[in-house]
């Protein structure tokens, strides 16, 4: 069965209210179908049947819904939007709308537009407007025209024109005629009294006479003033003589281009205070109003001292022209306004100094300084080292102090003080000889080295001699004794008492050994026996108790 399109279709006039249904309808219907391709063949594509079916049913519907909105179908006169404005043109019984913009005119000219930007809206006429009423503003009627007194009528409470002009050709009236003011191209005048103004009034042969004055100008005087009141001049002035300017008064400042001469006893006061007189004689007091007296400012090169600064009876001199200062009563130094590091003291002719409060650098600020420290002066101070390419630096610190002597060598009966060294160094070089007039000892010990002695106890000691060295107490020997050169054997030469590291045995070579005694030998062994006018007797056992000599 052949299934064709609606002939009415082709007709559709474009744009118009079934044209438009038609179209959208058949879009919905078409979209909402299984379009077709491999995968699906049985799909609809346009032209075939489905799709002409689908044209068929969208002009239905659409023909249906615009003959009832414009009421052209069948159903009777009139449709179910009756009330709205067909296209071709009627007459509205509703409301009417245009929220998305709107344009009205006349033979196709645009009279009345609504427009919107980014920062305002209103409506727009491009042609005169002609209003036979009043104009209403937030529901005042603030514009009105009387066509009898051919007048426009203002009745808002103030009419602000902001930073625009109102010019006019005629007469500004405030007011009534007679009685108010008037305002013409001629004149302002005041209840038919003219207002005087540079025009009129500001001539030579004109003279004033008033109560008060205020000039906004210049005021030039070619004769004298005279004035029974003060002066005001509260926005500058310049005084002088004889044509000459002497005294400039500005905003900030008096400028004087003269000699400002005070007599005695007068001077410069502010705030009731004189900051600059002449106390008697030659002198010249210079001081504050009831504050600090400040030399020098933000553009003050530098004070110039030019004569010396003694103290208030002038008996001594403190700072001279050349920088020599000198202190009488006391000094106090400070380093941006820090603790004090440096002062003087007096207790009495005898004890009178300085104090140094802080650290005293030696060098730079960075360099070994000296401070107080446990009731003594600590030297601080530092090292430096290089180890595997690295810099190192150690921080050392050196107290000198007094004390409580400790030492065993000190009076039983009475407390003696030392003078006590503490470092943190590992331990003390002296590259000069090390003298002392007494001894050197060692802390909580005997040991001491004296002129001559070293004692290790008062009874153990090594002594000095006229040829050698005397050795007071036992004598116990770790090792080998011998004389400087030494070799073993019958050639050898020196001696020597020295232990075998192998038997451990103690061995003594020397060339003569004479006993006076008795000399016991657990083993003899000899190389030669040599015996000289006697006899030689070896037995198992004899000891003789005396000799006789036999004749």
């Amino acid at each position: 069965m052949n299934v064709t399109k609606n002939p009415a279709i082709a007709s559709l006039e474009p744009g118009n209210l079934c044209s438009r249904l038609y179209s959208e309808l058949y879009s919905q219907f078409f979209n909402a179908q299984e379009r077709k391709d491999a995968e699906h063949p049985w799909g609809v594509e346009e032209g075939d049947g489905v799709s002409i079916r689908l044209h068929n049913a969208a002009y239905g519907f659409a023909y249906a819904i615009a003959g009832a909105v414009d009421g052209g179908g069948e159903g009777g006169n009139g449709g179910i939007l009756l009330e709205y404005l067909r296209r071709d043109g009627s007459d509205m019984t509703g409301m009417f709308r245009a929220n998305y913009g709107f344009e009205a005119g006349q033979e196709n000219k645009a009279l009345l537009q609504t427009y919107l930007y980014p920062d305002s809206a209103g409506i727009r006429f491009n042609e005169d407007i002609d209003v036979w009423g009043g104009i209403r503003l937030a529901g005042e009627r603030v514009i009105g025209y009387d066509p009898d007194r051919n007048t426009l009528e203002l009745s808002a409470g103030i009419v602000d024109l902001g930073a625009g002009s109102l010019k006019s050709t005629g007469c500004i009236v405030v007011g009534d005629s007679g009685t108010g003011v008037a305002i013409t191209p001629s004149g302002i005048t005041i209840g038919d009294n003219a207002v005087y103004h540079r025009g009129n009034a500001n001539l030579p042969a004109i003279d004033w006479a008033m109560k008060d004055a205020s000039v906004a100008g210049s005021l030039a005087v070619s004769g004298g003033v005279t004035l029974s009141g003060p002066l005001k001049a509260l926005h500058g002035a310049e005084l002088g003589t004889g044509g000459r300017t002497m005294m400039i008064l500005r905003e900030d400042d008096a400028l004087m281009n003269g000699h400002l001469s005070l007599g005695w006893g007068y001077g410069i006061r502010i705030d009731g205070y004189t900051v600059l007189g002449r106390t008697g004689g030659s002198d010249i007091m210079l001081g504050g109003a009831g504050g600090d007296l400040l030399l020098g400012g933000a553009y003050t090169n530098r004070v110039r001292l030019l004569s010396p600064i003694t103290d208030t009876d002038g008996d001594y001199t403190l700072l001279t022209p050349y920088g020599g200062a000198h202190f009488p009563d006391s000094l106090t130094v400070r380093h941006n306004y820090g603790e004090a590091l440096l002062s003087s003291y007096r207790v009495d002719s005898a004890d009178e100094g300085v104090v140094i409060h802080k650290r005293l650098r030696f060098g730079d600020p960075r360099g070994a300084y000296l401070c107080a420290q446990n009731n003594g002066v600590s030297l601080k101070s530092f090292f430096e080292y290089t180890e595997y390419g690295t810099s190192h630096r150690v921080d050392q610190d050196t107290i000198v102090r007094y004390g409580a002597s400790t030492s065993l060598l000190a009076p039983k009966y009475r407390t003696v003080g030392s003078l006590i060294i503490e470092t943190q160094a590992d331990s003390v070089l002296f590259d000069k000889p090390v003298e002392a007039k007494r001894h050197l000892g060692i802390a909580g010990s005997l040991t001491r080295l004296a002129a001559g002695t070293l004692f290790f106890t008062d009874d153990i000691r090594l002594a000095a001699s006229a040829d050698g060295i005397k050795h007071h107490g036992n004598a116990r020997f770790l090792g080998d004794i011998g004389s400087e050169l030494f070799s073993p054997g019958f050639a050898g030469g020196g001696w020597a008492i020295q232990r075998n590291p192998t038997t451990g045995n103690i061995a003594a070579t020397v060339d003569e050994l004479t006993v006076r005694k008795r000399m016991r030998i657990y083993e003899l062994e000899i190389q030669r026996a040599s015996v000289t006018d006697g006899a030689l007797w070896i037995s198992h056992s004899c000891r003789g108790d005396s000799v006789k000599k036999v004749k």
